[in-house]
């Protein structure tokens, strides 16, 4: 980022980069576990759309960590760069998906709470960006607002 892009960040740059960093290990963890649970999700009619569904936000939690990374580097700042390290480095852990892949219900649950995880991140990011850093909070916006819909289509999947 230049440096008129810097300057009008209103905010500490190091602690805004070590936020967006965690939400980026937040992103990298739920788009693995919901690949995970995609993939191995079976026993029910409705199996094969949860799957599709686990696949399809995964896709968007992955974009959502490319623009975190975007961002973190504009910044001045490198994204976490060791795997082993990202539940760590993460606001909220691995979303730990249930031992059984028919556990229908079980999967849609921890879908449901990693994305309430998330939605009270961005939030809290979009208030601390907000009226001082008008790149991260357009993007935090936008993430946030997706975070909503999977929430609400999963679940719609358990009601």
């Amino acid at each position: 980022m230049g440096t008129k892009g810097k300057e009008i960040v209103g905010l500490d740059v190091a602690g805004l980069i070590a936020d967006l960093s965690r939400a980026y290990a937040d992103e990298w963890l739920a788009a693995y576990a919901y690949t995970h649970m995609g993939q191995v999700v079976t026993g029910r009619p409705a199996a094969k759309q949860l799957a599709k569904a686990l696949l399809d936000t995964a896709k968007e939690e992955l974009e959502h960590q490319e623009e975190l990374a975007e961002r973190i580097v504009s910044l001045g700042g490198k994204p976490p760069v060791e795997v082993a390290k990202l539940v760590e480095a993460s606001n909220t852990g691995y979303p730990k998906p249930p031992a059984d892949e028919k556990d229908f219900e079980g999967i849609v649950k921890t879908v449901i709470k990693a994305e309430q995880d998330a939605i009270q991140v961005y939030h809290a990011l979009a208030q601390k960006t907000h009226g001082k850093d008008p790149v991260t909070y357009e993007l935090i916006v936008h993430i946030l607002g997706e975070e909503v819909e999977h929430e609400d289509e999963f679940e719609a999947l358990i009601r």
